[in-house]
């Protein structure tokens, strides 16, 4: 008898988890789409070098609960940096959502959602950014220290690694680590004004 109560259990356990994970994927999936914030870096004050022209661009993959995200930032006009991180959505054991990041080790050439496989992406696990998920707004942050640690092995493009982020209408903000100072990208798709 106890052999079948397991499986009742495990299978039932099964089910609401698919559920909560389509709750979670629906959320993410407002998520793609271009991001930019040339409106608060004209907003800026002219002395003002701390907040740099970032461009992030999110698209779905065609593995559920993947996106790729493209982060484009230029310090002046002659220098630009480019990574693309791959996120998984996951659900939390109290519900509430969770972005996983991954990179490639030598990412060579721009991943395309086209073409994704997760097959060679390396997890950030302890960089993930968890919080609540719902169509409306979907927020999430890393916990400092854990994410400082594992990602000292990612080198310098982990000042490219959203460790903070707000998505609520067509509005995107992400916290990135510049120069060793959290940094506040508030973007808009399109990169007009809302």
């Amino acid at each position: 008898m106890k052999p079948y109560f397991m499986l009742a259990t495990l299978l039932c356990a099964g089910i609401l988890r698919a559920e909560l994970s389509a709750d979670t994927a629906s959320a993410v999936a407002t998520l793609s789409g271009r991001f930019d914030n040339k409106a608060q870096v004209a907003s800026a004050p002219t002395s003002d070098a701390s907040i740099p022209h970032v461009t992030i661009t999110i698209e779905p993959t065609s593995r559920p609960g993947w996106s790729l995200w493209h982060v484009h930032l230029e310090t002046d006009p002659e220098t630009s940096y480019d990574q693309t991180w791959a996120m998984e959505a996951r659900t939390e054991y109290d519900g509430s959502g969770a972005l996983i990041p991954y990179y490639q080790f030598k990412q060579e050439t721009v991943p395309t959602a086209a073409s994704f496989g997760p097959e060679g992406w390396l997890s950030l696990e302890a960089c993930a950014l968890r919080g609540p998920f719902t169509k409306s707004r979907v927020e999430g942050a890393s916990e400092g220290e854990p994410c400082v640690a594992v990602s000292m092995g990612v080198g310098a493009r982990r000042a490219l690694l959203p460790v903070g982020f707000l998505h609520e209408g067509n509005r995107l903000q992400v916290d990135l680590n510049l120069r060793g100072v959290r940094t506040r990208i508030d973007a808009t798709a399109g990169g007009g004004d809302s």
